[in-house]
């Protein structure tokens, strides 16, 4: 598990330069509000993220710090998260607008190295 949210933030993005479609399965700007600090993941194109407030975010999702840790650990479900209120997101989101795609990613590429996928 990431000690913090730039280790986490920081393996998601070198996952969408492993995988560049992974933006596009997103799409749009997501801007994570983790208590003070915020983070804004611009998929629109190749993907990039950076610390900081959207100018025009797409979707805003908020939640704590340690809550969204477990999120990208997959210790906590996002469904889950919502309906509990631990996070926040607007209720007209589009569906990519779910950071489940970004917050896997990174679990999906460690396991594909560990294992051998894809085999040829």
């Amino acid at each position: 598990m990431a000690a913090s949210a730039s280790e986490a933030f920081d393996a998601i993005g070198k996952a969408m330069q492993a995988d560049a479609t992974l933006a596009s399965k997103v799409g749009g700007v997501l801007q994570f509000e983790l208590g003070s600090v915020s983070w804004t993941v611009d998929c629109t194109s190749e993907g990039s993220i950076a610390e900081g407030r959207a100018s025009a975010p797409d979707a805003t999702i908020t939640m704590s710090e340690p809550d969204f840790l477990k999120l990208y650990a997959g210790t906590l479900n996002g469904t889950t998260a919502y309906m509990s209120g631990k996070m926040k997101a607007p209720r007209h989101a589009p569906p990519a607008a779910t950071p489940s795609h970004l917050t896997d990613a990174p679990r999906r590429r460690r396991s594909r190295a560990t294992s051998g996928w894809p085999r040829s």
